[in-house]
């Protein structure tokens, strides 16, 4: 079997992608990938049944992407056109890569994944008046993808759909890094020569994660603690950094070498606040039934984890004994990292546990079956 996956985004900053490419190739199948972005994870780049096509993009600014906007979609469908003749299945990875191709997507078998919980995206860039009608390319689709249950049976009702969509977890093909960079073993260095228990949050610096509280909580545990932020930088952390010292920032690393600084936390964090979690044409609720891979990142390394009471979070803290969850103020977030000190060993094997409970291949094999 021959699969063509397009990813109109960077393959680095989408790690599922990554771990979705990496799956079909253990199984033995050849994998064509569209992609904007060079391709840092070693052994992906370097497997003889991937054949990778780089997108690029010379604008630089939103005028420039809206003047380009009509030749790169012409760009890209005479790529896949001419890609389909050697492959079985069109795999598209988001919602964005499927208003590129349009009705292109008809003329394949289609698997339409989708990153994040939406109903529709513009038709055109920096517009909101004219949807691309994702329904109906859904509805036509030979499976559509999501990464957590809730969200399969949100995205069924919304669409219409027969059938409910297939489940692909944002869990990581491999967590076994070689060939660190030099830049992320400097990073690592400083964090073993840490001696306060490092906490540590990874992702997007934005209101909606409210790091503010856990900055203050960490702060008022003394010197027992230390708060890693990584991510790019923004004005939100720019302005943690000045109010905290207790507060250190890393910058972003590149999938897979953000893992590297993953396994040196003692306790992981995740916050998802719905009230500000609409961005452009993604759902409010993509906050509520988030699916980070964060949560398999973490549990891989036996990291308990603490965050914000939303169904994404809770249930699968309390399924597997994993983590807990707290109200987002300083006060209640330090008495939730005491409840998860007494009780670490127990949440480190439940994150074991977690990280067991899901294999990618048989979630392959259900979506291709």
């Amino acid at each position: 079997m021959r699969i063509l996956v397009v990813n109109y985004l960077d393959i680095n900053k989408l790690p599922p992608v990554q771990s979705l490419v990496q799956t079909l190739l253990s199984m033995g199948i050849k994998v064509t990938l569209i992609s904007f972005g060079d391709i840092k994870n070693e052994k992906l780049r370097d497997d003889k049944n991937l054949k990778f096509i780089k997108l690029t993009d010379t604008s630089n600014n939103k005028f420039g992407k809206a003047i380009h906007f009509f030749s790169r979609k012409k760009d890209l469908k005479k790529i896949v056109t001419e890609q389909m003749t050697m492959n079985d299945i069109l795999w598209t990875t988001t919602d964005l890569t499927v208003r590129e191709l349009g009705d292109l997507v008809y003329r394949y078998k289609h698997v339409m994944h989708l990153m994040e919980l939406i109903k529709d995206i513009p038709k055109y860039p920096y517009q909101n008046f004219f949807g691309s009608n994702l329904k109906k390319y859904a509805q036509k689709a030979y499976k559509v993808v999501v990464p957590e249950y809730n969200r399969a049976h949100i995205q069924k009702v919304w669409w219409e759909l027969e059938e409910c969509p297939s489940i692909f977890p944002n869990k990581p093909y491999s967590v076994n890094i070689e060939n660190i960079p030099s830049e992320v073993n400097k990073v690592i260095r400083t964090m073993l020569e840490e001696k306060r228990k490092i906490i540590l949050y990874q992702g997007v610096f934005r209101k909606e994660r409210n790091l503010e509280d856990f900055a203050k909580a960490i702060t008022d545990l003394n010197d027992e603690y230390v708060f890693y932020i990584m991510g790019s930088e923004s004005l939100e952390s720019t302005e943690l950094l000045k109010k905290y010292p207790e507060v250190k920032h890393i910058p972003f690393i590149a999938p897979p070498y953000h893992l590297c600084i993953t396994r040196q936390a003692y306790i992981g964090v995740l916050t998802y606040i719905p009230m500000f979690s609409k961005e452009h044409h993604i759902s409010e609720l993509n906050g509520v039934y988030c699916a980070p891979n964060k949560l398999y990142e973490y549990s891989y390394f036996g990291i308990p984890m603490i965050g914000n009471d939303v169904p994404g979070l809770m249930y699968p803290f309390e399924k597997f004994n994993m983590g807990r969850v707290t109200k987002l103020n300083s006060v209640d977030i330090r008495k939730t990292l005491m409840v998860i000190e007494k009780n670490y060993d127990e949440l480190s094997l439940g994150c074991k546990e977690f990280y067991e409970d899901v294999s990618l291949s048989d979630a392959i094999n259900e979506i291709l079956s």
